[in-house]
């Protein structure tokens, strides 16, 4: 089994690669010239690759070629021959754009692979769904999933060129931004199965409402057969009340606790560190904490059944789970503890994971810094005012904010916070400062905001603090 990333596995001429995005090569002698492997970044390029460079409004990379042939690349594209240094000796291909030459290579390639694909969308979870799932096919399948967060336009090409010819299954992330960037990578990749984890307020900045989310979502379909099968969080509100309106022709299945759920779980209690749920008679138990991963972990037994696995198939999966970076992930440090979900943040995955902060155990003292939720749109005040009403200070011993849309989640946990609990920090360095005189022995502190915010500065700035 492999991640993404162990292999980059596209083997083809540059005669082949021309053909595959309607390019020209800079001289025919080159044409049977063996091309293993495509990079977008000079950095990691490896000898013998493909060098597409992306030309963005403050990024060109066409002025890495030089740099990629010192290490070895075979050859290149470009859209503008007369930005080729004149000291670069290897050949090219002529296409109009090179990011759509990305795309269209992808996309011819994904029409020879015979993999089975896993589509997976959603607000929240993504992430945790596809290395759960990878680490179950794994156990009977040749497996790849998206590597990091390779979700978007480029990020999925450079997945599926990513993917080798005898993969069986292959496990990508779909991302969107906005309107039609799910119906692109989704054409790109034609899922067989297709998932939509749930929908939040994430990205309302430009889809506007949780309607606009799920319709963003569901452009997911658009690369899938007929016959493909569509899989979908009932629990989830906005879907139960919205997907029943819409005329899907795929297989539509849901999964989750309501009794309309065509794979119905039961919650079960459980120690802080892991989850339990089960399913008709079978029990699952999970290495991982917060009941929301449930519903992920839930829908990986779905998909995993389908797909032939038996019950000791993915109980040995579950077993080998690791909770991803800066996702939800309890650092034991000298004295103290650091829940580190410092990744994203939205309304919904901050309140889940204040309730895993509030529900593990054994903690003289319990301390949540807190940053800006990005892309919540036109309602971004309100969405932050109303977490911050939410904090319970029963449960919360001291809460520090940083970030102008996080001042109004401080504000707002005013209403059930003392004033000498809750604090508020233009700059970074002062909340660490305060943090570090906050901290005592049996301590946890819970860390969450957008990526934008950088909270991972944090994290590493307090883990080698000495109580």
């Amino acid at each position: 089994m492999m991640a993404l990333g162990d292999l980059k596995m596209i083997e083809k001429t540059l005669s082949e690669i021309a053909h595959m995005i309607n390019g020209e090569i800079s001289d025919e002698k080159f044409s049977a010239i063996k091309i293993k492997g495509v990079s977008t970044d000079s950095r990691t390029i490896d000898p013998g690759e493909l060098y597409i460079p992306l030309v963005g409004e403050v990024f060109d990379g066409r002025i890495f070629i030089k740099e990629c042939e010192d290490k070895g690349a075979e050859a290149f594209i470009i859209d503008d021959p007369t930005k080729i240094n004149k000291t670069v000796s290897i050949p090219y291909v002529r296409v109009a754009d090179t990011k759509k030459a990305l795309q269209d290579l992808a996309t011819a390639y994904r029409k020879e692979l015979s993999c089975k694909v896993i589509g997976i969308t959603g607000s929240n979870g993504k992430t945790t769904t596809k290395d759960l799932l990878y680490k179950i096919l794994s156990e009977k399948y040749k497996t790849q999933k998206t590597c990091g967060n390779l979700n978007n336009e480029i990020g999925v090409p450079k997945t599926v060129l990513s993917l080798d010819p005898d993969t069986e299954v292959a496990i990508i992330e779909l991302g969107t931004d906005n309107f039609g960037d799910i119906s692109l990578t989704s054409r790109m990749v034609k899922p067989h199965i297709a998932m939509i984890t749930n929908i939040g307020d994430a990205h309302l900045h430009n889809l506007k409402t949780r309607s606009g989310i799920l319709k963003a979502k569901l452009e997911i379909l658009e690369g899938m057969e007929d016959d493909g099968i569509f899989i979908y969080n009932i629990d989830d509100p906005t879907m139960k009340e919205e997907i029943p309106t819409y005329d899907i022709k795929q297989k539509v299945l849901s999964f989750g606790r309501s009794d309309k759920a065509d794979f119905k779980i039961v919650f079960e209690k459980s120690p802080t560190s892991i989850i339990r749920f089960s399913h008709e008679n079978d029990h699952f138990e999970v290495p991982l904490m917060g009941e929301h991963n449930i519903y992920n972990a839930a829908a990986v037994v779905m998909i995993s059944e389908m797909l032939g696995l038996n019950k000791e198939m993915i109980d040995a999966g579950f077993m080998e789970v690791k909770s991803s970076q800066n996702r939800t992930e309890l650092l034991e440090c000298d004295g103290f503890d650091i829940l580190d979900d410092s990744y994203k943040s939205n309304p919904q995955s901050l309140l889940a994971g204040l309730e895993t902060t509030y529900m593990l155990e054994g903690y003289k003292r319990k301390i949540v810094c807190l940053a800006d939720m990005l892309e919540l749109g036109e309602n971004e005040v309100d969405l932050h005012r109303e977490v911050g009403k939410k904090l319970d200070s029963k449960k919360i011993d001291y809460a520090l904010f940083y970030g102008p849309l996080a001042k109004q989640m401080y504000e707002a946990s005013l209403e059930n916070f003392p004033a000498d609990r809750t604090f508020y920090f233009n700059h970074k360095d002062e909340l660490i400062e305060k943090l570090k005189s906050l901290v005592i022995g049996a301590s946890l502190i819970f860390v969450k905001g957008s990526h934008g915010m950088h909270m991972e500065e944090i994290i590493e700035s307090i883990k080698n603090f000495n109580i």
